[in-house]
């Protein structure tokens, strides 16, 4: 993978004690050597990493750990899954070296939470709105739990039958809740930013895939957000509305397009 963001570099010598030095670079996550199921493990596994190089305290070439951590939430977050890459010769094989792609199955969120990769500094600005974020969730079951009586209140008045299964009868609350939430979502996820406090949440917006298992052809095509649930797919100059069950399905494996750019946006809390 290649993972974009402004970084914080950690390197510590396994003989002696931590240097640090703030900077700001692109972090490359590879799943090549070391395969990986999921988004957040090629993440993690590309902020470590080994160098070796000269020790001024040991007098020698000795072994660094590199740990990289996020420094500053940028307001788009862009991962882009190496899917190609140049497969040397095997002489013993007999194979010569060529373009190959990486068919492997990594599933992606639609929530990103990049909380555990952030610096300290940034954790405990990330803290205010997290716990902030827990209180409007608080808030908002109790709301939800008045309203649900209110509206069992109204369907008793009115004389309906109401379903012995509280669960079914919940499930009727919420869709005539539908509309009012998909416009709730929509305005939080594409409110500017700024105004709120950062969690370290970001919300899936756009896909880019590729479809075929050769690295010399295939086929492009790009999914993005709508509304809610909703989604676009460009398909040249076809377009079609698919749901969110359809682009988390793009996770490779297989024939099927698979995700190969993944464009996630910031959530902030009000």
């Amino acid at each position: 993978f290649f993972f974009f963001s402004s970084r914080r570099r950690h390197t510590r010598c396994s003989g002696v004690s931590w240097a640090r030095r703030c900077v700001q670079e692109t972090g490359v996550i590879d799943n090549q050597s070391n395969p990986i199921n999921h988004l957040h493990e090629g993440i993690d596994m590309g902020l470590q990493d080994q160098i070796e190089k000269q020790s001024p305290s040991l007098g020698r070439n000795a072994i660094y750990n590199k740990l990289l951590r996020i420094a500053r939430l940028p307001s788009y977050l862009l991962v882009q899954k190496m899917r190609f890459f140049w497969k040397e010769a095997q002489v013993s094989a007999g194979t010569k070296a060529t373009k190959t792609k990486i068919l492997r199955n990594v599933s992606f969120p639609k929530i990103l939470d990049v909380y555990q990769f952030c610096t300290d500094e940034l954790k405990k600005s990330l803290d205010l709105g997290r716990d902030r974020e827990k209180k409007l969730s608080a808030e908002k079951v109790e709301q939800d739990a008045n309203k649900f009586e209110l509206y069992k209140q109204r369907l008793e008045k009115e004389g309906k039958m109401l379903p012995d299964d509280t669960r079914e009868l919940f499930k009727q609350y919420k869709k005539t809740l539908a509309v009012e939430e998909v416009k709730e979502h929509d305005e939080k996820l594409y409110r500017k930013h700024g105004l709120g406090l950062d969690t370290g949440s970001y919300e899936l917006i756009a896909v880019l895939t590729h479809k075929g298992r050769s690295a010399d052809s295939g086929h492009y095509v790009a999914w993005v957000h709508q509304t809610g649930d909703d989604w676009v797919k460009y398909d040249d100059d076809v377009t079609t509305i698919v749901k969110l069950e359809e682009i988390l399905n793009l996770r490779g494996g297989g024939d099927w397009h698979m995700a190969y750019y993944l464009i996630y946006r910031k959530l902030e809390v009000m």
